[in-house]
C-alpha cells in the first residue's frame, strides 16, 4: 500500500479589541481547524485466489472555526461560533479477474453553529486559566455515486434528522499583548446524531435506512 498525506494545522489564538478581559471588550477567534489531502493506492491478494484486487483514490477536507464573543462583565465573554466543513473523495477500483472497473464519489459539507461562554479567573496580565461551555447544531448533508464499466450505478443521498453536540472545557491563555493572546485546553464533549440515507440504483428497487449515532469525546 502506498499512502501520501498532507496536513496542516493552524491555531491563530484569540484577539482582544480593548484591553483583554474587560467589560466592552470584544473576543475574536479564528481557527483554520485543517487542510488535508490524500492519496493512497491499494493491492490485496488472497491465499484462496490468484485475483489480485486494486484499487486507487484520493480526498480533500478543509474546515475553518470562527467565533466572536463580547465581554458582558469582566472576564466573561458570551457569544457564537460556526465550524465550516467540506469533504469530497474518489476511488476507483479494480482485480485482475475481470475488466469491469468501478468508481465511487462522494462529497459531504457541513456546518455547525452555537452559543459558547468563557470565564477567566485567577491568574495576572501575563495569562490566565479559563472555563469555556459551548452547543452547537449541525446542518450536513453530502452525496455518493457509484458506477462500474459495465454500466450498473447507484446513488446514496445524505438526509440530517438532527445533530447537537455540547461540551465543557478548561484551558489557559497567554497573552502576549494587550491585543493578542494563545492558549491551549483539554475538555469533554458528548454530542448525538441522526441521519437518513436514501440509496438509489440505477436498476431494481431502492430503499432508506436511518443511523443513529452517538459520541463522547475529549477535544
Amino acid at each position: 500500500m502506498k499512502q501520501i498525506t498532507f496536513f496542516i494545522a493552524c491555531f491563530l489564538g484569540m484577539f482582544s479589541a480593548v484591553a483583554q478581559n474587560q467589560k466592552g471588550s470584544k473576543l475574536i477567534g479564528v481557527g483554520l481547524g485543517s487542510i488535508s489531502y490524500t492519496n493512497s493506492e491499494s493491492k490485496t491478494s488472497y491465499s484462496n485466489t490468484p485475483t489480485v484486487y486494486k484499487s486507487d483514490g484520493n480526498s480533500f477536507s478543509i474546515s475553518v472555526n470562527p467565533n466572536v464573543a463580547w465581554f458582558v462583565q469582566d472576564n466573561l465573554a458570551v457569544g457564537g461560533g460556526v465550524s465550516i466543513s467540506f469533504y469530497t473523495s474518489t476511488s476507483k477500483s479494480s482485480n485482475t479477474g475481470s475488466t469491469t472497473t468501478s468508481e465511487s464519489k462522494s462529497t459531504q459539507p457541513s456546518v455547525y453553529i452555537g452559543p459558547y461562554a468563557r470565564y477567566y479567573f485567577g491568574g495576572s496580565s501575563k495569562g490566565m486559566p479559563f472555563a469555556q461551555a459551548n452547543f452547537q447544531i449541525g446542518i450536513y448533508g453530502g452525496k455518493s455515486t457509484s458506477s462500474s464499466s459495465s454500466g450498473s450505478s447507484s446513488e446514496t443521498t445524505t438526509k440530517p434528522k438532527g445533530d447537537w453536540n455540547g461540551g465543557l472545557t478548561f484551558g489557559y491563555e497567554h497573552f502576549i499583548s494587550s491585543y493578542v493572546g494563545f492558549y491551549g485546553s483539554l475538555g469533554i464533549n458528548y454530542g448525538k446524531s441522526k441521519t437518513t440515507y436514501e440509496y438509489r440504483p440505477s436498476t431494481g428497487t431502492g430503499y432508506d435506512y436511518t443511523s443513529e449515532y452517538s459520541r463522547f469525546y475529549i477535544p
